[in-house]
């Protein structure tokens, strides 16, 4: 939604020949003191969705640097949960999370589904 009203302010903006200076742009709101002045395509960029995704990813998964957090896990060994320190990428985290919650969704819908499975290749 950001990426298409942003899309028609930039067409707006240009069909108008309306240059925005830097100062107004940052919020200054005194035009009198703009001294340089930018025009939209210099403040806006138009990209494509994928092009919005892979710059802003943490925007739609959230963020995509590793963390370390005390989590409960299973022990193989204890045969039990414990609490330990699990390094992740909670992006990474929310695109699995996701899959289950789309495999339980249909399970919902179709009764005969009996399994679900997923292979991660690594």
């Amino acid at each position: 939604m950001r990426v298409i009203i942003i899309s028609l302010i930039h067409r707006y903006l240009k069909i108008h020949r309306i240059k925005m200076s830097t100062a107004v742009a940052n919020g200054a709101g005194n035009s009198k003191s703009v001294t340089k002045q930018k025009t939209i395509e210099g403040i806006y960029q138009k990209k494509s969705q994928l092009e919005h995704i892979l710059l802003r990813p943490d925007t739609y998964i959230g963020s995509v640097e590793t963390i370390t957090e005390m989590m409960w896990v299973f022990d193989k060994e204890k045969e039990m949960m414990v609490q330990k320190d699990i390094k992740y990428v909670p992006g990474l985290y929310k695109i699995f999370d996701e899959i289950l919650v789309n495999a339980a969704d249909n399970k919902q819908r179709d009764p005969k589904m009996d399994m679900i499975k997923i292979d991660i290749d690594s």
